[in-house]
């Protein structure tokens, strides 16, 4: 190489060298999850001290910078342990229980029991074992929106002083009695034709419609299915009585009243009948139904749809019951009830005096007031129901008295206003029934007829009478 080139070079490969070093990559460090990257120079020898640690800064969410010679990682900042919070506890509230100081209508060693959502199972368990209470049966009733516990008192627990120590706990909302009903019928002598649906204009109704795709719940004692007056009728059937000696024929005589469609015509002969055992016979040949079957009782019907609740019974007022009468009419289920037959100067019964319920009083062929039909300003609707030749046992007829069959014409008629008014809510239901009453006794509704008698013709065309 001519030696006047060397010079030359020289000043490139001095020029290279100081290139390839400003050219060397920087290193960077994060402090303990810090924020800012620290240019770190690179080791020089083994014997270099090094940096001290910077110290640590508060944990917040790291900034991203990206360093303009590498990608450098930060360490994941550990999150600042915090104590769950606890819910505020939610207290239900609903009134005492107790029963008045003369009502004796329920079960003796029984009583129902609503607990606390937020109550604890140690909570419960406390309050039930310090009276030594025996676990019956549990249920959600629908209607009422609640769920409560049955149980059994041991001997020599009153029904009064049980409630009042389970309503000081607080894992208790509410605790009542276990009430009894019965059914409002009574026997009669001799027999009398189908007076009945000439009263409430039958004929006319059934030349538009028999109340077909309707369903009407009778809560009663069993029907009987294999009735011959029954061989076209459409009927299911439950049990959820405390015994299944359900002998007594009231269940298949309201049945009949409603459905029969052989010798006798029913009501509404095309509507589904569901049968819900709710009452069976006592060591006296009585047949009762109590708060827990009924309520349970409402539970199917509420599952099988049924639009009518036909209630032919009568008895104390009941919390739980009253809570499902207003759920029932909420949910566009018509309930019909019994009046009573304990006379006119007896105190209101239930489930008939509840402002949901359209309560039914009973009259004869002439028109007249059943004589053992309670009164009262709740009273709505008198319909036919002394000396009525109804369905009995197997095959046979029988003639019976009461507000209870009066009930079934009601919710026969309820039936075929809503065949043929599809569709029809509560309000309106209730309206038709009212609107087509022929007035008795003295002049709008009062405490013996209610509005008087529905009229099945003028209700299904929602006229008024």
């Amino acid at each position: 190489m001519p030696m006047n080139y060397m010079p030359t070079l020289l000043r490139f490969t001095g020029m290279l060298l100081l290139a390839m070093t400003v050219a060397a990559p920087v290193q960077y460090a994060y402090a303990d999850g810090g924020r800012d990257p620290t240019p770190v120079t690179p080791s020089v020898s083994s014997t270099t001290t090094p940096a001290p640690k910077q110290p640590a800064k508060p944990k917040t969410k790291p900034e991203t910078r990206t360093p303009s010679t590498q990608t450098a990682t930060a360490t994941t900042p550990r999150r600042t342990q915090q104590s769950p919070r606890t819910p505020p506890r939610i207290v239900e509230t609903a009134p005492s229980g107790q029963p008045p100081a003369d009502e004796t209508r329920f079960i003796p060693d029984e009583v129902i029991v609503r607990f606390q959502l937020s109550s604890t199972e140690r909570s419960r368990t406390r309050a039930i074992n310090r009276l030594n209470l025996s676990h019956l049966d549990a249920a959600t009733f629908f209607l009422s929106g609640v769920t409560v516990h049955r149980y059994r008192l041991p001997s020599g627990l009153d029904v009064r002083e049980a409630i009042a120590q389970l309503e000081a706990s607080a894992a208790v909302v509410t605790a009542q009695p276990n009430y009894l009903y019965r059914l409002q019928q009574s026997a009669d002598t001799g027999k009398l034709p189908q007076f009945g649906n000439t009263r409430i204009n039958l004929s006319d109704a059934h030349a538009r419609t028999k109340g077909g795709k309707t369903r009407i719940a009778v809560i009663d004692t069993a029907v009987d299915k294999t009735h011959p007056e029954f061989v076209t009728s459409s009927i299911s059937s439950f049990d959820v009585s405390d015994d299944v000696s359900n002998v007594d024929p009231h269940g298949t005589s309201i049945a009949g009243i409603l459905a029969a469609n052989a010798q006798l015509t029913g009501v509404a002969p095309e509507a589904e009948i569901v049968s819900i055992a709710a009452f069976s016979k006592d060591a006296s040949g009585q047949s009762f139904g109590n708060t827990w079957t009924i309520m349970e009782a409402l539970n199917v019907a509420y599952k099988q749809d049924a639009d009518i609740l036909n209630m032919s019974f009568a008895g104390p007022a009941d919390p739980l019951l009253a809570r499902a009468m207003e759920g029932a009419m909420a949910r566009n289920i018509l309930p019909v009830a019994a009046a009573g037959n304990e006379g006119p100067e007896a105190a209101m019964l239930f489930p008939a005096g509840y402002d949901a319920v359209i309560a039914v009083t009973a009259t004869d062929a002439e028109d007249r007031i059943y004589s053992d039909a309670n009164t009262g300003e709740h009273v709505d609707l008198a319909a036919p129901g002394v000396g009525l030749l109804v369905l009995g046992n197997a095959s046979g007829f029988r003639t019976s008295s009461g507000t209870s069959m009066a009930t079934a014409y009601v919710s026969g008629i309820a039936a075929l206003a809503l065949a043929a008014n599809p569709g029809a809510d509560y309000a309106t239901l209730r309206s038709l029934l009212e609107n087509s009453a022929t007035d008795l006794g003295t002049p709008g509704k009062d405490a013996v007829f209610g509005a008087g008698i529905p009229s099945a013709a003028t209700a299904i065309n929602g006229l008024t009478n």
